[in-house]
């Protein structure tokens, strides 16, 4: 029966000297493919380290007026064409190609970038309960089954595996009303002197003063961004199975995970169906105590812990040697 789910995040390769962060994935771009980094920039701005070291989340940060109005400034309508009514959707073609080309790129760099990544040190093992467990495993590498030897039935990787034709899950977590709301623009404040008609006239007026083809080309960039949101509910049905088969879950380990905004769903999935469960995080130098905290209290749990990975290295088990 059994009784430990291990829930594993990023932070877990990283402690196994994985170079599996996203600060190393810029890396690797700025050497392998910098022109995608100028790409970037010239979608979203400027972006910086910290902008890189959030970077699915981030995906979700596009100034969508901003990045539109600049693609319908070069792509607006001859009025004195002919053929000018074909032309109001030249800047939302044109948004749509540029994001849908950015993140096919996007998506085949990391999915190569994730295959060239290094193996785990020996010496950063931890003590981990392999019977009577399960594991969820957010992560795209097999340091579990392949350094722990784990067996790849008792392993779910929700995002995709190596070793899987499908491609990789990667994304934000906002909604497109979420985006769409994030995207607005303040209407001006209107004279002092205006009776009930005219003020009525003037919101009119300024709801109304963006031409259609920046309104196009805006709710494009919108549209693209919002297709790059995870399908979180989509693999919780996915995977209904794995889920349902908690039930009985006593123990659960929260390993390497930075409890992002995308990560939260799943957690909250799980707490659906386990009953009485001691949970145990792990926090590499109290960076992540204050959202472990927080997390805990939302949801009413008392009952866990937090420790270092470093706290439980296992130094006395028989190493597993690493395999491709």
């Amino acid at each position: 029966m059994l009784k430990h789910l291990y829930i594993i995040g990023n932070g877990f390769d990283l402690h196994h000297g994985i170079n599996s962060s996203y600060r190393d994935f810029m890396k690797w771009l700025n050497v392998n493919y910098c022109d995608i980094m100028l790409k970037v920039d010239e979608v979203y701005g400027d972006c910086d380290n910290d902008w890189w070291s959030d970077f699915e989340n981030q995906l979700a940060s596009l100034d969508a007026i901003r990045y539109s109005r600049k693609i319908a400034f070069e792509n607006r309508p001859d009025l004195t064409s002919e053929h000018c009514d074909g032309m109001w959707q030249d800047a939302q073609i044109e948004v749509e190609n540029q994001l849908e080309g950015l993140y096919l790129d996007i998506r085949e760099y990391f999915h190569e970038w994730i295959l060239q990544l290094n193996p785990p040190l020996e010496s950063k093992k931890v003590k981990l309960i392999i019977q009577e467990s399960i594991f969820l495993n957010f992560n795209y590498t097999k340091t579990l089954e392949n350094y722990y030897g784990i067996s790849r039935s008792n392993v779910l990787h929700i995002h995709g595996c190596i070793d899987e034709d499908e491609d990789f899950i990667l994304g934000h977590g906002k909604s497109y009303e979420e985006l769409d709301s994030l995207n607005t623009e303040d209407l001006p404040d209107p004279p002092d002197d205006l009776n009930e008609q005219e003020l009525a006239q003037f919101y009119e007026e300024q709801a109304n003063s963006a031409e259609l083809h920046e309104q196009l080309a805006r709710d494009a960039a919108i549209g693209k961004v919002a297709s790059q949101r995870k399908p979180v509910d989509e693999l919780i049905k996915k995977h209904e199975g794995f889920f349902n088969s908690l039930r009985d879950i006593t123990h659960i380990h929260v390993y390497g995970m930075s409890l992002s905004e995308v990560d939260i769903p799943y957690l909250e999935h799980i707490l659906s169906i386990v009953k009485s469960v001691k949970w145990e995080f792990s926090d590499y130098k109290g960076y992540n105590s204050e959202k472990i905290n927080s997390f805990c209290r939302n949801h009413h749990i008392k009952d866990y812990s937090i420790i270092e990975l470093e706290e439980i290295i296992d130094t006395a088990q028989l190493q597993i040697p690493f395999t491709d």
